[in-house]
């Protein structure tokens, strides 16, 4: 009995001396603020109209309806200056446009991304023919024709629908 009793004062002390006592941390005192020097007041002036328009539209948004510019005028496009990503747009919706320089069917090999409309789904290979630039379907057929309407912004119509459609960088 002695020893059940010496081993429970033991076990009682040796708990006891596990559990460790840490003083609550230093106080640490807040510093004083700063002075600042007083915020001035005065009249604001009168607001100036603007001088021009702002858009109210999203260009992505906007819905040509066919070749911005004329054939005739239209800038000298280069397969270099094509390739790489895009977005695609037209009658209200915008997706991606791939083109690459991998011979396919009638010219190089594009590729849509996103696009809701089976016309702009079909678009497998584009070419360039003078000053217009050709997005067809993977057999070949033409899809729209575009032509160049600014530095990375070429605006046509679809052949079958005759929707404005636009691709542009930026």
């Amino acid at each position: 009995m002695r020893i059940i009793a010496t081993v429970s004062v033991v076990s009682v002390l040796a708990l006891a001396a596990c559990s460790s006592y840490a003083p609550p941390p230093p106080r640490i005192v807040p510093l004083a603020p700063q002075p600042v020097n007083p915020v001035m007041s005065q009249a604001l002036p009168a607001p100036v109209a603007p001088t021009m328009s702002q858009p109210t539209t999203d260009m992505a948004m906007a819905q040509p309806t066919g070749p911005a510019v004329a054939p005739g005028v239209a800038a000298d496009v280069r397969k270099a200056d094509l390739i790489g990503g895009w977005t695609l747009a037209s009658a209200g919706e915008t997706c991606q446009l791939s083109m690459n320089l991998t011979t396919w069917s009638g010219g190089f090999r594009a590729s849509t991304r996103g696009c809701v409309s089976d016309e702009l789904k079909s678009i497998g290979a584009w070419d360039v023919a003078g000053k217009e630039i050709l997005l067809k379907d993977a057999s070949g057929s033409v899809v729209a024709r575009l032509y160049a309407a600014a530095a990375n912004r070429y605006s046509g119509q679809t052949d079958v629908s005759k929707r404005g459609v636009q691709f542009f960088r930026g």
